[in-house]
């Protein structure tokens, strides 16, 4: 028998798998290190040494990843 917390693991798990197959245009740092599988300090990391994918900050709070720049980021650093 399947217990609730194993049933929580595995819909998260889907949730994940749909986001990364259905991902928004424009990502929060959240939404981005989900989609690149890393934590929102490793993006704050490569933010400040400037080795990570290019972002969008238009006013101090508000940031925003591009899906078409995260992806080329990735090919770029296989």
């Amino acid at each position: 028998m399947t217990t609730i917390a194993e049933l929580a693991e595995e819909i998260r798990g889907l949730r994940a798998d749909l986001f990364r197959a259905n991902p928004p245009v424009a990502m929060t740092p959240v939404e981005a290190a989900q989609f690149l599988g890393v934590t929102t300090e490793t993006l704050f990391r490569w933010r400040k040494d400037k080795i990570g994918p290019r972002y969008s900050q238009p006013t101090p709070k508000f940031l925003r990843y591009l899906h078409e720049d995260l992806v080329e980021w990735m090919r770029e650093n296989r």
